[in-house]
């Protein structure tokens, strides 16, 4: 799908009309063989310029689809190269890295894959980094139930603090996409309670509460304040 909404983004209405009029035909070749032309609103196309069109539609959709694959590749190539147990200074290079071509990615699915406690560090880093920097509040609900399971845990899967504060504040930032900027899909009353109890669960681990003892906000407890902030006015939200 994600192939189809890039070309959809750019371009015009009747582009759109026409295109869908191509991959008909390209799904059913049989009926091109039917008419010598085919009329669009205004503009009539003939057969010969249709069969161009639907040729071209075959091959910027295997474009799109190597362009797609080839970014999925050079992402996985940062997290075979890195690693997430490096120092803070060689670690913010990787994120600039990641965060960069994060942007590049078109399907959501390649990082959500990583959101699980059977993920590597690596895996995990790059997936919270990328995931914070691109705020795809579909992923959400996964992202709670994968704290869910780490705030269960005394040393929280074992992953580096650095990486937590990651996945606590994509939280964050997701939950402002949904209340501040209205993004879609806004979280439901369900998911919001659990969020809450998810983070408050957080807030209590052992390994969270000696993050930064001498400045707590630096520390996950930062993240976890703003996020449950959020997640009341979120519920505000839902209640007007």
């Amino acid at each position: 799908m994600e192939i189809f909404t890039k070309i959809i983004e750019n371009v015009s209405l009747w582009e759109v009309v026409l295109l869908l009029v191509i991959l008909y035909f390209m799904f059913k070749p049989d009926m091109i063989n039917r008419i010598s032309k085919f009329k669009v609103g205004e503009f009539e196309i003939e057969l010969r310029e249709l069969k161009e069109q639907v040729q071209q539609g075959h091959e910027r959709i295997t474009e799109l689809e190597s362009e797609i694959e080839n970014n999925k590749k050079q992402f996985q190539s940062i997290i075979n190269n890195f690693d997430a147990n490096a120092s803070l200074e060689s670690l913010n290079e990787v994120k600039h890295k990641i965060k960069a071509q994060s942007k590049n990615l078109n399907d959501d699915l390649f990082l959500q894959e990583h959101l699980k406690t059977t993920a590597t560090p690596e895996e995990l880093y790059a997936a919270a980094v990328g995931i914070r920097e691109k705020r795809p509040v579909k992923l959400l609900p996964d992202l709670i139930s994968l704290l869910d399971e780490l705030s269960r845990d005394e040393n929280l899967g074992g992953y580096r603090l650095n990486t937590i504060w990651t996945l606590t504040s994509a939280v964050h930032k997701m939950l402002i996409s949904c209340v501040r900027d209205d993004v879609n899909p806004f979280p439901s009353k369900e998911l919001l309670v659990k969020a809450e109890i998810v983070l408050q669960q957080l807030d209590k681990n052992p390994k969270v509460i000696l993050d930064n003892p001498n400045d707590p906000m630096r520390g996950i407890k930062g993240p976890i304040k703003h996020s449950l902030n959020w997640i009341a006015k979120a519920k505000e939200k839902t209640s007007a």
